[in-house]
């Protein structure tokens, strides 16, 4: 017998023996066991009222029955084919992230296809066992890609704020952004450092709880500020007299105001049911569509605005080849950035989720090096400042060369008494070849009376 096909996967001997007359899942501790009785029990519950209680379909046709296994709830199938579910939520607690969906065969004569060992129907629920190193391997893809963002979003931002040449609106926006990326990221390596600690997830204080909304309100920030960028941009493409200051007061209350209100609806209802308080919060409920539906609303809109950037753009470059044109490309550039999210398959796999990692945690590099490290106008300024920098490195250097030559070729002279044919003695026989060329460079006249020479004070000036 095929052990792939049948593994030691077991599923649960009888049903969940709880008190069900009072209407409400039991309220239990936060242990992997209890929390996998409170999971089935809200299966069986939802599928009696759902699934069980239908009719067996009347078009004729051959079908296996309606059932509960143990921990899921399968509806009548057809004769011969394969039916496919998700795993149950419950079931990370004990076995990780899935791998692949749960799948259950209904056999050609209509009935369920039977474990050879037990001789019960039997689901296979073996891709909902996670491979721990694939687990360990995505979740240090988040770590060190929130890591890297958050470096080089400081980097970025250092650099904005330092050049007085890339002070303007649409920097200003960027920075919001790196902002967001670098609150975030660390708040996400937070909430992945608490999970490491079953014990703390287990005792679900209030600050663990209000982590993770805080966690959940800094991701919204970030989505909300990327749509920022493209309404801004999209504003100042199609209406071409708008305040600057106008749209940044907007943005602010978008970027930063807008995510109060999903963040606040959702902790309020999770909050709610006290079947959802547990664990930190940490688990995947229908209530995230409170925060993923303005995500994927602002990345819709964001869409809408490409497309007519693009329109714009488009018939712009066909009438005029000019550096504003050649700046509308790099603005329709930007404008693409933002449109890179990947649709999660109905299959969940390994690969699925690395590459979901990837893009999650290292988009705050990859936007550090396209909207600043690697932004030409960001590279002229930089370069200029150590041109700069070097020129006057080298002024000092060689100022430094010529008060150094100046001082040796300074000279003290005393005068003494003169002789009748305009001769003078020195001091003493040093020097006396350099206070010659001094004579010698001073008369222009040579009927001139005789002279004394002087101390020079100033010799770049001239003046004696």
């Amino acid at each position: 017998m095929n052990s792939t096909l049948f593994p030691s996967i077991r599923e649960p001997e009888t049903l969940p023996t709880i008190d069900t007359t009072s209407g409400a899942p039991p309220m239990l501790s936060n242990t992997p066991e209890e929390e996998m009785v409170r999971g089935i029990w809200m299966a069986w519950y939802e599928c009696n009222v759902t699934v069980l209680s239908q009719p067996y379909p009347t078009d004729g046709g051959l079908y296996c029955n309606s059932t509960f296994d143990g921990w899921d709830c399968w509806n009548y199938t057809s004769a011969g084919t394969r039916i496919y579910h998700d795993c149950p939520t419950f079931l990370r607690h004990k076995y990780g992230l899935p791998s692949g969906p749960a799948f259950k065969d209904c056999r050609v004569d209509g009935t369920w296809l039977t474990h050879p060992d037990t001789g019960r129907t039997w689901t296979n629920y073996t891709p909902c066992a996670s491979n721990k190193e694939t687990l360990q391997r995505v979740i240090s893809i988040y770590y060190s890609g929130y890591a890297v963002s958050i470096i080089l979003s400081i980097a970025a931002i250092l650099i904005f704020s330092y050049f007085r040449q890339l002070h303007c609106s649409r920097v200003t926006l960027h920075k919001h952004l790196f902002i967001t990326y670098v609150l975030s990221g660390a708040a996400w390596i937070l909430m992945f450092a608490l999970m490491d600690m079953p014990d703390m997830v287990k005792e679900n204080k209030p600050w663990c709880q209000a982590l993770h909304v805080l966690t959940q309100y800094l991701t919204l920030c970030n989505y909300f500020w990327m749509f920022c960028e493209g309404f801004y941009l999209h504003a100042l493409i199609v209406f071409a007299f708008t305040s600057d200051k106008r749209l940044l007061v907007i943005c602010y209350v978008i970027g930063w105001v807008g995510p109060l209100i999903p963040t606040t609806v959702y902790a309020a209802v999770r909050g709610s049911k006290p079947e959802l308080r547990h664990g930190c919060w940490s688990s995947t409920t229908d209530e995230n569509w409170i925060l993923t539906g303005p995500v994927v609303l602002s990345l819709l809109v964001n869409f809408l605005f490409l497309l007519n950037i693009l329109r714009i753009l488009l018939s712009k470059l066909r009438a005029v080849n000019s550096n504003e044109a050649h700046q509308s490309r790099v603005e329709l550039k930007l404008a693409l950035k933002h449109m890179n999210f990947v649709r999660k398959p109905d299959t969940p796999s390994p690969i699925y989720d690395i590459i979901s990692a990837v893009l999650t945690s290292y988009q705050g590099v990859l936007v550090a090096l396209f909207f600043c490290f690697c932004n030409g106008e960001v590279i002229n300024v930089v370069r200029r400042k150590w041109k700069l920098m070097r020129e006057r490195l080298g002024s000092v250097d060689m100022k430094r060369s010529n008060t150094f030559n100046v001082s040796l070729l300074e000279t003290t002279y005393v005068p003494r008494a003169t002789s009748g044919n305009g001769s003078f003695n020195r001091k003493s026989e040093e020097g006396s070849s350099s206070a010659k060329d001094c004579d010698d460079m001073c008369r222009t006249d040579p009927f001139a009376m005789p002279y004394t020479p002087v101390e020079r004070n100033d010799l770049d000036s001239g003046e004696v």
